[in-house]
């Protein structure tokens, strides 16, 4: 039976500019600060990703995504930078691909609910926000489900795989570009958080260690 596979035409390239980390521990700081502030775990709803296994390519992700085929490449990573003085990582430059799957793809069923081919499912339960500015210049903040034409998106995940529990803190740019704001709150977030630069990576690295 012939898949249809992609539409060609219904894909978007986007850029960005991130910095996350990954731990099998609470983030206890950072979830901390999201409990205080509404943004709650049993509030969200969980979705599972499916990743196509790439062995020795920690510079290329490429998953599905709510019947979307995403392909992410990391262009360039920035040295050590502190965040805090106990908070070190690397900053990552991405240009990512999204392209639709046609309605009723026989492929896409069969790596999502059929587990064939050896796609790794990853579930993912995020909460977060995103900041962006208003039309005065005001920085604002939006939900996850607001999409601006660009903006820092602020996240708090918890990553089950190959039945282990991590978490995963990140800073995403977005957009046409770079939004500037004051960093002051990254830190409130961050508080005594004490995150290594060997555990900030990417999604494709990450899963390349597991």
């Amino acid at each position: 039976m012939q898949s249809k596979h992609w539409i060609p035409n219904t894909h978007n390239m986007f850029r960005s500019k991130e910095i996350r980390w990954f731990s099998h521990n609470e983030m206890k700081f950072v979830e901390a600060w999201f409990e205080k502030n509404g943004y709650l775990f049993e509030n969200t709803e969980a979705r599972t990703d499916y990743y196509l296994p790439l062995r020795e390519k920690e510079d290329l992700g490429i998953k599905l995504r709510e019947n979307n085929i995403e392909i992410k490449h990391r262009k360039s990573r920035s040295e050590v930078v502190d965040l805090t003085s106990t908070v070190q990582g690397y900053y990552e430059n991405y240009v990512k691909w999204s392209f639709s799957s046609a309605e009723g793809d026989i492929l896409v069923h069969e790596i999502t609910t059929e587990d064939k081919y050896d796609w790794l499912a990853v579930r993912k339960e995020r909460i977060g926000f995103k900041l962006t500015d208003d039309e005065d210049g005001k920085i604002i903040r939006v939900s996850l489900d607001n999409f601006p034409d660009y903006g820092c998106q602020i996240e708090y995940t918890r990553v089950l795989v190959k039945d282990e529990l991590w978490y995963t803190f990140a800073l995403e740019w977005f957009g046409a570009r770079e939004l500037k704001f004051d960093t002051t709150i990254i830190k409130r977030i961050l508080g005594e958080e004490q995150l290594m630069s060997e555990d900030s990576k990417g999604y494709a690295e990450f899963l390349n260690t597991i």
